[in-house]
């Protein structure tokens, strides 16, 4: 499972112009406060080395939108923290090369809420400076990105047993009991 923010997305800037680490800052519908990223890695070689500015027309909150399939309490964004630390995972605006997609997509592996992807429209992105000629640099290592959703994964597992286990210990008798 992943947080898929595009539709509470206001606006935001990340900016890749120290090559790798990927700063910046995203505003949300049901956040007051601003999101700050401090990310290791790059953008895909579309736009490396360059900053992008996003933007929404219509930002709206998914847990009101019925998007999620039922209009929900509270908004979406309750449990996003807004300090979000950890790797890149594919960013790109889709431009020429196209190591990854042809349209704009954002996403990293965050320490505080796990997988994080923004999937946006071309319109909704703006490329800032002139990101390094493609031909300069390697595509973004494939390898490096399955490692970045196994760890994801083998996380969320990690979890699960530990949840199970603990209902377990619960619902089981205990010695003192019998």
């Amino acid at each position: 499972m992943a947080w898929r923010l595009y539709e509470n997305l206001i606006s935001g800037e990340l900016d890749n112009t120290t090559l790798g680490r990927v700063t910046g800052w995203l505003r949300f519908v049901g956040m007051e406060e601003t999101v700050k990223l401090d990310l290791k890695g790059d953008f895909h070689r579309d736009i490396r080395g360059a900053k992008i500015r996003l933007s929404n027309p219509e930002p709206a909150d998914a847990n009101k939108s019925g998007r999620l399939g039922e209009i929900r309490a509270g908004s979406y964004m309750d449990r996003f923290s807004a300090i979000q630390t950890g790797d890149v995972g594919d960013i790109t605006a889709g431009l020429p090369p196209q190591d990854y997609s042809d349209y704009p997509y954002i996403e990293w592996y965050s320490e505080e809420n796990g997988r994080v992807v923004l999937e946006l429209e071309p319109e909704q992105v703006e490329v800032i400076g002139k990101p390094i000629p493609w031909l300069e640099s390697e595509p973004v290592s494939r390898e490096e990105q399955q490692e970045h959703m196994s760890r994801f994964l083998s996380g969320i597992c990690e979890e699960m047993a530990k949840h199970n286990a603990e209902a377990r210990a619960k619902s089981q008798p205990h010695a003192e009991d019998a």
